[in-house]
């Protein structure tokens, strides 16, 4: 009988060093242990953004124009200047697909897999083009990555010209019909004449096509009488006599070309150009997108890129990705006054 009383003294101890060994082994969570929590969650957020694996294999970008235009041209000197040096060790593939004022090109992008392997040399003339064209995608079917150029508008006509001066030049077109070449229907270009032709009262009839290099050949085969383009694609044209600029959009005289006046000097007050960069499908996955502009931003501000840029005479002004995409929804919202006259003109 004593037997069983001191094993059942024995159980009831056991049974109470289990509940305060479980009692002192819950501890109660306080807001500082919360925090912690929440801190140490961010970190491995952070860390597996850093630790993607992307790329594994070799990055294309859509170039939405003809070979030897300005994107173009931007595009190639991007894939050189980055090599096997980023992206794991992979390269930028460079495609041109144009057609459309660039929509073909952009249309294809928005609708690839959204993997981060294929991107868009992206432009004006495709945050405009919802405003103005039936496509398919929309100012938010795009992330962007980052601007690396912006070109001013030039206006440029061939040697064999009867018109060598802006004056001249306004002087026939306020009485006479001119046929001036773009790159594209609703483009930086496009409604940088329509703005000259309003502001100085000029005829113009447009000769649209897809790039620079199409608008040079019009030029010299006399399918037209003028062009209106980027200056970064016509500053080694003008400089040996291929063509002659009349006047540029910059507030002051492009270093390049210091005998071509502005249109302020010209009694006008059109500053305005075309912007250059590189956006990808809005689907991306956010760590593939935070690689994407991390190695976009080291390749584009490094001084191999910079001085490539100036040597081809590309006038280089870089913006991250946030403020690139701030950027390109204040120009849509600047385009939405022009929509009924363009329009108007197709």
């Amino acid at each position: 009988m004593r037997t069983r009383r001191i094993l059942a003294a024995f159980l009831c101890l056991g049974v109470m060093a289990v509940s305060i060994g479980g009692c002192a082994g819950k501890k109660e969570e306080t807001p500082k242990d919360t925090q912690a929590v929440a801190e140490s969650s961010a970190e491995e957020k952070e860390t597996a953004v850093k630790n993607t694996d992307f790329p594994k294999k070799n990055i294309k970008i859509i170039v939405p124009y003809a070979a030897g235009g300005g994107v173009d041209i931007t595009t190639r000197i991007l894939a050189d200047t980055a090599g096997k040096d980023y992206f794991n060790g992979h390269s930028i593939i460079v495609e041109n697909m144009p057609g459309g004022g660039a929509v073909i090109g952009a249309t294809s992008v928005a609708n690839a897999e959204p993997d981060g392997y294929t991107l868009l040399a992206y432009s004006n003339s495709i945050v405009s083009a919802p405003l103005l064209k039936e496509v398919t995608f929309t100012l938010d079917s795009f992330k962007p990555l980052g601007m690396v150029c912006f070109d001013p508008e030039i206006f440029v006509v061939p040697p064999t010209s009867p018109y060598k001066t802006w004056e001249e030049f306004v002087a026939y077109a306020k009485e006479n019909t001119v046929k001036l070449a773009t790159p594209g229907h609703s483009t930086a270009h496009h409604i940088a004449a329509m703005q000259l032709a309003k502001e100085f009262g000029l005829k113009f009839e447009y000769l649209h096509n897809d790039s620079a290099s199409i608008q040079m050949q019009q030029l010299m085969g006399g399918h037209c009488d003028a062009a209106m383009m980027a200056a970064g694609e016509a500053v080694s044209a003008i400089k040996d006599g291929t063509v002659i600029g009349l006047a540029i959009g910059t507030e002051k005289r492009m270093e390049e070309i210091p005998d071509v006046p502005t249109f302020k000097e010209m009694s006008g007050t059109m500053v305005a150009g075309a912007f250059r960069g590189y956006a990808c499908p809005a689907g991306v996955p956010d760590d593939v997108y935070q690689v994407l502009c991390d190695e976009f931003s080291k390749i584009t501000t490094s001084e191999k890129f910079i001085s490539s840029m100036k040597e081809a005479s590309i006038p280089y002004s870089y913006k991250n990705a946030a403020d690139f995409k701030d950027y390109a929804v204040q120009y849509y919202k600047d385009i939405e006054a022009l929509v009924p006259e363009l329009k108007e003109t197709k």
